[in-house]
């Protein structure tokens, strides 16, 4: 196991030895280090982004010289100021870190690599990601339907409960033929952030929540939940047939941190983790969605 502060100190205080014996290395004879692709002065790999996963965090970057990098090592950190340990080599354009665990912070770092050893500096993005677990397919019901027992759902548990379960974070209900995703009291916040593929929204923002702590549930709409323990959750509507809403979701149980899955192309937000206090929002004659006893 090394780490990328260690690696740069020999590769920088002893360049010059390095250097002078290069030609007697195989596979590096002079000529193809003065001419070919050794020649001692690599770029880090650009654009270096994070997408979240369940016990995963994919990570990708844009080649910058091809022609030269025999590989692209990745590196990991507990924190942005490291030190920032090798996990993996690469040949390609993107790295899987199956090495995580859910709630937990990472950090990241991408470095070139040629033929005869000479390796780049850390990639310059700020790149962290915080696994979390997801779902699909997921089910509730009416709340004043035959199947009340399960129109709840539990964010922190990953199943359907009663809407009125200590648990329940939302539930379904519907009214007037139109159904809804309420949040189940006022310490829970809700908001729609519209059409859009489960990766998309990737953060939880700061405002923006519905006053009434209700919205309609709509096929392929994104709604963000803001639990009364202070974690986060987004859910994204599949489908609504009969007295159902079938949805995906994912939850961080990282309790304060709004990071839910950045999407493919943007690197990671700054870290913005929210204060771990219990607030509240709208009032009690706001929320009036509530199933029928």
């Amino acid at each position: 196991m090394r780490t990328f502060q260690w690696k740069r100190w020999m590769v920088g205080k002893h360049a010059a030895p390095f250097v002078a014996l290069l030609p007697l290395l195989a596979g590096c004879e002079e000529d193809a280090y003065v001419t070919g692709g050794c020649r001692g002065s690599l770029y880090p790999p650009a654009d270096v982004y994070s997408v979240t996963g369940d016990d995963v965090v994919h990570l990708y970057w844009t080649h910058v010289q091809p022609d030269r990098v025999a590989e692209y090592v990745v590196y990991r950190a507990p924190s942005a100021n490291g030190p920032y340990t090798e996990i993996g080599h690469t040949r390609g354009d993107g790295f899987t870190d199956v090495h995580v665990t859910n709630g937990h912070t990472y950090f990241y770092a991408v470095s070139s690599l040629d033929d005869c050893g000479y390796e780049s500096e850390l990639s310059p993005e700020l790149v962290h990601d915080t696994p979390r677990p997801e779902g699909f397919g997921a089910r509730i019901h009416d709340g004043n339907g035959r199947n009340w027992e399960r129109s709840g759902w539990s964010f922190s548990g990953y199943y359907a409960v009663p809407w009125d379960h200590p648990e329940a974070d939302v539930y379904a209900v519907w009214v007037d033929g139109i159904p809804y995703l309420v949040a189940t009291d006022l310490e829970t916040d809700v908001q729609d952030a519209g059409f859009a593929d489960f990766d998309v929204v990737g953060w939880a923002p700061d405002g923006g929540w519905s006053p009434s702590g209700a919205v309609e549930a709509i096929p392929g709409h994104v709604y963000l939940v803001w639990t009364r323990d202070n974690h986060f959750a987004k859910v994204r509507v599949v489908d609504v047939s009969g007295d159902r809403i079938t949805f995906d979701w994912a939850y961080q149980t990282d309790r304060g941190n709004p990071e839910l899955g950045p999407r493919p192309g943007r690197s990671a937000a700054p870290l913005a983790f929210r204060p771990a206090v219990v607030r509240s929002s709208g009032s009690v004659g706001e929320r009036t969605l509530v199933p029928a006893s």
